[in-house]
């Protein structure tokens, strides 16, 4: 499944709340994660976004990047698959 990885989503956001802010502007989900901090129990404010649809991965980034969530705007970027990270 294709993955986005999201930078600067507030401290306090849910992967409820990612997920209706980003099907709120039409791009299908199959799940969400935002990191989260096991100690504080906070996001150091990234996570994943995986997509029903692989032909959505370029328009959800243009679609999603640069858009603001809370206090923060956040920058979206296709995330890079394991098999992509052992090559490069």
């Amino acid at each position: 499944m294709p993955k986005l990885f999201l930078t600067n989503i507030p401290y306090d956001c849910t992967e409820h709340e990612l997920q209706a802010w980003i099907e709120s502007r039409g791009i299908q989900t199959a799940a969400i994660r935002v990191i989260r901090d096991l100690v504080a129990g906070v996001s150091p404010s990234f996570g994943y976004v995986e997509l029903k649809d692989k032909t959505q991965i370029l328009s959800a980034v243009s679609i999603l990047d640069g858009r603001r969530l809370g206090n923060r705007t956040i920058q979206v970027q296709a995330a890079a698959s394991a098999l992509d990270r052992r090559t490069a």
